[in-house]
């Protein structure tokens, strides 16, 4: 727990450097899926076994309600929300 406002900027920047190398690990696993997809592709398959690994890739579907259209057909959809709370951390 930081006490004094050096201890605090001390763990600001660990924060800072932390944040930097997340994004630069989630950049390199974008560019490995990448190359495991394009593989896929090329090669036309679904699915590859290796040695140590199994790699898949399959079409998943999402649906989701259009509320702006929904609300202009039905009316204001207040009564059905549900609002949650959270606390969310801006370090700049």
């Amino acid at each position: 727990m930081c006490m004094t406002m050096n201890e605090l900027e001390k763990v600001v920047a660990d924060y800072r450097s932390l944040k930097a190398m997340k994004e630069e690990l989630e950049e390199q696993l974008k560019d490995a899926e990448r190359e495991i997809l394009s593989y896929l592709d090329n090669n036309e398959k679904q699915s590859e076994t290796g040695a140590d690994f199994t790699v898949k890739v399959s079409t998943c579907e999402r649906r989701t309600l259009d509320s702006k259209r929904l609300e202009a057909d039905l009316g204001s959809l207040a009564e059905y929300q549900r609002i949650s709370q959270y606390r969310r951390l801006y370090v700049k």
